[in-house]
């Protein structure tokens, strides 16, 4: 029996793609902690940073997501098995999650505005 590299590191991608799935989460809590923030702190400064600091890990997921993204073109140009697959159901994460980001960085500076 031969083993193909490239199908046999396919057939475990499921456990790269939990990276991806992580990553989303983070971007979905902070949006949650961005709609209620206002009632864990009273403080508008540290409230205020600590909106940014969420609006900055959420970018750094979605740098994360792009680079998922561009190996699924190497994938797609060594034809490895199931990558369709695989980069369709990236690009549905990263593009909810960039909806999700968007919808946070009117939630921030909307609730900012207002303080």
């Amino acid at each position: 029996m031969v083993v193909e590299p490239l199908n046999d590191v396919m057939s475990y991608f499921h456990f790269v793609f939990i990276a991806y799935i992580v990553l989303f989460i983070i971007v979905l809590v902070n949006f949650y902690k961005a709609l209620h923030i206002k009632k864990l702190s009273e403080n508008k400064y540290k409230r205020s940073f600590a909106e940014k600091v969420d609006l900055f890990i959420d970018v750094l997921c979605g740098i994360a997501m792009a680079a998922g993204i561009m190996f699924q073109g190497v994938l797609a140009d060594n034809n490895a098995s199931g990558h369709e697959g695989w980069s369709n159901w990236l690009l549905a994460i990263a593009i909810v999650s960039l909806i999700i980001f968007i919808l946070n960085v009117i939630v921030v500076f909307k609730e900012n505005g207002k303080s």
